[in-house]
């Protein structure tokens, strides 16, 4: 009959707990209680002694490169389903006679067909330079750890940037630090032939929706001529000097771009180029100018001077051009 049906080459020793059976220690080894009762000699089904030792036959298996340290509270079969690997295989790698004991400090061999899940790559430290305006995202970084590292809130991040979805940054991102909007250099404004009328740019109308419009200041009453008549009847009332006609401005269209908003409605073609009322994320007013033919913007300072063209940086500043060359053309 052994012939028959040969055993297996390799084998396992096991110590026999209290309360065990011999067909329970056959279904955890996958085999049959007459394969183990022919393996060790056995002559009947119903009885073995707790602390005899039984030999497990098994298919061959190598131990891998892989290792485990036992933790506080780990048994064998959490170990095995963590690797995917049966209890048995860890057994037999490791020479173990109990299943049901492991010491905790314990280093345990993983069998080669072991899945070990891969460790996360540690994140790329953020090196901060002082005064930096720009950032390109490393390794592992996250939105949140940049802000944190350049004391920005999270949110002014994602908006000088124009960030869609905050959960995914590409690693070689270059973010944006500073507003592109803000006065770049002190200057009394551009000198080549592209750079729009300062005093014709003052001209156009602003429509600023954010910013309440100052109070325009009450005409002061005016002293009129007065004849012997009226002189006699008393002092005559003062007739209010006319207030000068308002320029009504295009119905406002302010659309968004980044931490910008642009009053589409009202663009007016400067020496060469566009210019339109905006407001910056302060909601302080400025003026934009957009020239299709060189590709470049240029912004009013806080003091209404002109700075220096630049070529579009952010995605927000490229869409800008875009759009607004696309509709002039």
């Amino acid at each position: 009959m052994t012939a028959l049906v040969p055993l297996s080459a390799t084998a396992a020793t096991v110590t026999v707990q209290s309360g065990e059976t011999l067909s329970e220690i056959a279904d955890r080894y996958g085999v049959s209680t007459r394969q183990l009762m022919r393996l060790n000699g056995l002559r009947y089904s119903d009885h073995i002694e707790a602390g005899s030792r039984l030999e497990v036959p098994g298919p061959q298996v190598s131990a891998g490169p892989g290792r485990h340290r036992v933790q506080p509270g780990d048994t064998l079969d959490d170990i095995a389903a963590r690797y995917r690997v049966s209890s048995r295989d860890l057994m037999l790698v490791n020479g173990l006679r109990n299943a049901n004991h492991v010491e905790v400090g314990q280093t345990l061999k993983l069998p080669s067909n072991a899945v070990i899940a891969q460790a996360k790559p540690k994140p790329a430290p953020i090196q901060v330079t002082s005064g930096a305006s720009e950032h390109t995202v490393g390794r592992g970084q996250t939105l949140t750890q940049i802000a944190r590292a350049y004391q920005l809130p999270v949110a002014t991040l994602i908006d000088i940037n124009a960030i869609s979805d905050p959960n995914k940054v590409n690693v070689g991102t270059t973010l944006y630090l500073k507003s592109t909007t803000q006065p770049l250099v002190t200057s009394s404004g551009p000198s080549n032939s592209t750079t729009p009328n300062t005093t014709e740019v003052k001209a156009v109308v602003k429509a600023e929706p954010k910013l309440k419009p100052e109070p325009k200041p009450k005409a002061k009453p005016q002293p009129q001529p007065t004849s012997t008549t009226t002189q006699a009847k008393g002092k005559s009332k003062p007739k209010a000097q006319p207030q000068p006609a308002t320029v009504v401005a295009k119905g406002a269209d302010w659309r968004t771009y980044g931490p910008l908003q642009v009053d589409w409605a009202n663009w007016q073609p400067m020496g060469g180029s566009q210019v339109v009322p905006s407001l910056n994320a302060e909601g302080q007013a400025l003026y934009l100018a957009v020239n299709c033919d060189a590709g470049k913007l240029n912004v009013t300072g806080a003091d209404g001077s002109w700075k220096t063209w630049s070529s579009p940086k952010s995605s927000f500043e490229k869409d800008l051009v875009k759009d607004r060359c696309q509709a002039k053309a």
